[in-house]
């Protein structure tokens, strides 16, 4: 069975680029979704199921197509909450430190991407993990969903599910960036820490 932990890994897991070993990820993420949570595995199989119709390089075409060719649709949470505003850089060095902190590694992926801010968010205390889930995760999910509407990629399903996952773990979105610790008036002692 899924630990709250594994959930959360795994649904960032399945928001990276398609690797050789992305077919068995699949199987191993539906068995353990199933045990975890009973919504989210159905949910995640619709997708999972289209995903295995597909050859690799597909895979990898979809998701580019999806992800990469479009803002609305970036997996890139800081981007959808900040743009290019100052506040995006200081997310990026507070996200940083939240991996560092909990003993992630960082990826090739910047420290906002959606794989990070799971993980992160599937450690943090419950009280924190409310916060930052309805205030930023599900907002910025949010957006990728709507942007997603327009275009035609199975990513969809497995968007809509991490949406009513995280809604059915954290509560409704309620963006208010005001409630992060990384917009506080410690947010210039961050950037210093890190040499910013």
């Amino acid at each position: 069975m899924a630990s709250h932990v594994e959930t959360y890994d795994l649904l960032g897991s399945v928001l990276t680029y398609p690797d050789a070993a992305f077919g068995g990820m699949l199987d191993q993420c539906a068995e353990m979704m199933r045990a975890a949570d009973p919504d989210l595995a159905q949910r995640f199989s619709k997708w999972s199921d289209s995903m295995r119709c597909l050859s690799l390089e597909d895979r990898q075409e979809v998701y580019a197509r999806t992800f990469d060719m479009s803002p609305k649709c970036t997996l890139e949470i800081g981007w959808h909450l900040f743009g290019e505003q100052y506040d995006r850089g200081t997310f990026l060095v507070w996200m940083r430190g939240q991996l560092r902190e909990l003993g992630l590694s960082e990826s090739t992926d910047l420290p906002d991407h959606a794989r990070h801010v799971l993980a992160v968010l599937g450690r943090l205390e419950p009280e924190a993990a409310d916060s930052f889930g309805t205030a930023c995760v599900l907002p910025a999910f949010e957006i990728v969903r709507d942007g997603l509407k327009t275009l035609d990629s199975p990513y969809d399903l497995l968007i809509d599910a991490i949406c009513h996952f995280l809604e059915s773990r954290h509560g409704p979105a309620q963006r208010d960036l005001s409630s992060l610790p990384v917009l506080n008036a410690d947010h210039e002692d961050l950037l210093r820490a890190e040499g910013v």
